[in-house]
């Protein structure tokens, strides 16, 4: 069941996305600069592996607190972070967790309420806290916006 669900969310999120409709000319969107768009933005997202996160985006950082799984009451918070709107409610984040060597980019699609990230945990790679990666997908849920 979790295979299905995990091909269904994949042919959704990579399967259609792959027609362009529109020119490069009239692409209004925004390549330039970093900036913090999702200023204002909560949501909560759950992983496959039921672990769940809360996330605010606030003033050009970033908190997070994981809600379910073996994490849960851990996170961090007053984390700059820089974004791009790469689609129609579509945007790219990424943040440097420096204390603790993790480094993580992460995709909203808020259309179709799914969140990707690819997360570098811990890349000191000290044999007391070995390298690990993460390259999931999770539903997005409520999610508030300014």
């Amino acid at each position: 069941m979790k295979l299905k669900l995990i091909t269904l969310i994949s042919l959704i999120t990579f399967g259609l996305g792959f027609a362009q409709s529109k020119t490069t000319e009239t692409n209004t969107f925004e390549f330039g600069t970093a900036e913090h768009l999702l200023d204002g933005y909560s949501l909560n997202f759950q992983y496959q592996d039921g672990k769940a996160i809360h996330m605010e985006f606030n003033n050009g950082e970033a908190e997070y607190k994981w809600i379910l799984g073996p994490g849960k009451g851990r996170g961090n918070k007053d984390i700059p972070y820089r974004s791009r709107k790469i689609g129609d409610q579509l945007y790219i984040v990424n943040w440097h967790e420096t204390g603790i060597k993790d480094y993580l980019t992460i995709v909203f699609d808020f259309e179709k309420m799914v969140v990707h990230s690819s997360i570098i945990i811990g890349y000191e790679n000290k044999p007391e806290r070995p390298l690990k990666t993460v390259f999931l997908t999770g539903v997005i849920d409520h999610l508030k916006t300014n």
